[in-house]
Parts: structure tokens; sequence; C-alpha cells
């Protein structure tokens, strides 16, 4: 009984010091079982395998910087009575729309460093077009308190009086839609790239 409680004190005392010995060379090891029974050492030995065996190892944390954006399509979730509400709705009175217009789509970007940005796909045209005209409002960029409202020439007829041309990039085709906005239409910094020009900013709320 005394030899048992006196291996299981050594075992008990060697895990409470582990992170000193850490630190120091392989002789403090050497000190404690030359201390130990010689009758004990290879169960003492066998032991500090088995607590090795026991660590548990925890990831480590991503660092923000490497963390990859996440692009979510929520227009579900903001659908009500079979339409899409805005959350920049006064913005949508500051540029001219033909009278068929509506949100076909949002989405919410969620930048590396956890920051959250709104893009909504706006498609408006005349009753005698086939295909019309397609915006993105967004607050993506440096401010999330302001928002634009960008042209897109591909998501858009190329024919603006007849309509009758289909666009490059067909905005009611979901994986088309946002393969373009990822790859072509934000930038690596989740911002807007520059080669599109917005015709109307202002205040997000």
């Amino acid at each position: 009984m005394k030899t048992s409680a006196k291996l299981i004190t050594v075992i008990c005392l060697t895990v409470l010091s582990r992170s000193a010995f850490a630190q120091q060379d392989g002789s403090a090891f050497e000190k404690i079982i030359a201390g130990t029974d010689a009758q004990f050492a290879p169960a003492f030995a066998a032991g500090l395998e088995g607590l090795k065996a026991l660590e548990i190892q925890v990831p480590a944390a991503v660092p923000a910087a490497d963390r990859a954006p996440e692009f979510l399509d929520v227009t579900e979730k903001w659908t009500r009575d079979g339409e899409v509400v805005s959350a920049f709705p006064k913005v949508y009175k500051l540029f001219q729309s033909y009278e068929n217009a509506r949100i076909i789509k949002v989405f919410t970007l969620i930048d590396a460093a956890g920051s959250e940005r709104r893009l909504e796909v706006y498609y408006t045209g005349g009753d005698w077009m086939q295909y019309g005209v397609t915006y993105i409002v967004t607050n993506a960029g440096k401010s999330k308190d302001r928002v634009s409202v960008y042209p897109v020439s591909e998501l858009s007829t190329p024919d603006t009086e007849d309509g009758e041309t289909a666009p490059a990039v067909d905005p009611f085709d979901g994986i088309a839609l946002s393969a373009f906005i990822t790859g072509s239409f934000l930038d690596e910094d989740c911002g807007v790239r520059a080669s599109f020009k917005s015709i109307v900013t202002a205040a997000a709320n």
C-alpha cells in the first residue's frame, strides 16, 4: 500500500512540474527516476509515456487575416410576401428605374476582419423589353455606412432601347451571378473593383 502511494505521489508531482521540466534538459527526468526505487523505474517511465499519449492537441486559432471571406445568399431571409425587402430603401429614390423593377438577390459578405457588407442585385426594365438593366446596390468598401449604386453592363442588356439582346451573364442564374460578383465585381479586399463606377452614393440609413 505504501509503495503504491509513493508511486502515485511521484507521478502527480511529475505532472504538475512538466512545464518546468520542458524548459530544462533531459537530466531533470533522470534525477527523478534516480531518486525513485529502482524497481519502480520501468513503471514510472511507462507512466510518463502514457501521459504523453493522453495530451490533448488544441488546434491553433486561425489568424483573422488568413480567413477566407464568406459570401452568402440571404435572399430568402429578406423576402416578405413574395418581395425582397431592401436594407437601403432611400437610395432607390435617387436614380431612375423602368416601370418593372425589383430586387432579385441579396448577398452578405463577411470579410477577413469579420466585418459584414450587403449586396442587393436590382433588376429593372420596360414592359416592351425582353431583357433589362441590372444594378448592384452595396455598402461594400471602406465604409459600411455608405451605400453606392453600380450599373453592371455584364448583367444588363446592351440594347437599352428594345431590350432584345441578352446580357453576357444572366442575373437570374444564381450560380453564374455569384461567380461574377465574387470573381469580377469584388476585389481581393472585398471592395468594389475600380472598373465599376457608381452613379449614386449616399448614407446607408
